[in-house]
């Protein structure tokens, strides 16, 4: 009878001990091969999409030159910002679209520079700011 209870034990321990350290590799697989997926994701596939995107953008909606342009700093996004403003000649709705951040100051970049949003004709909220020539400057 001691015997039985000692080998259910024995039985016990090794199938926990077995499920734990299976477990863990299981678990340790899956989260390597969920970092190389989203290393993946990140580095190959976005852009290719975020080009596609740009490109769509360019060759199917408006051009907006914006009237007003400014400068200001995003501690948020730790980097400076161009926020231009447009007014809608139809609607008189006004819209700021906000550029990607910048290390440095790009004011005196600007200064001589007309920068064009790029918008979808229904959605103004789906946009990019042309900064290419900006780029090769900052």
């Amino acid at each position: 009878m001691v015997f039985a209870i000692i080998a259910a034990v024995a039985v016990i321990v090794v199938a926990l001990l077995l499920f734990w350290t299976v477990g863990l590799v299981a678990a340790a697989v899956a989260a390597v091969c969920m970092g190389i997926s989203v290393t993946v994701i990140k580095l190959f596939i976005l852009p290719r999409f975020e080009q596609r995107e740009k490109y769509r953008l360019a060759t199917d909606n408006v051009r907006i030159t914006p009237e007003r342009l400014e400068v200001r700093y995003d501690s948020y996004k730790n980097g400076y910002v161009i926020d231009c403003f447009y007014t809608s000649p139809e609607t008189g709705k006004k819209f700021v679209f906000q550029s990607e951040t910048y290390p440095s100051d790009p004011t005196q970049m600007i200064a001589d520079k007309r920068l064009t949003v790029v918008a979808n004709r229904v959605d103004y909220s789906n946009y990019y700011i042309e900064t290419d020539s900006l780029k090769d400057r900052l």
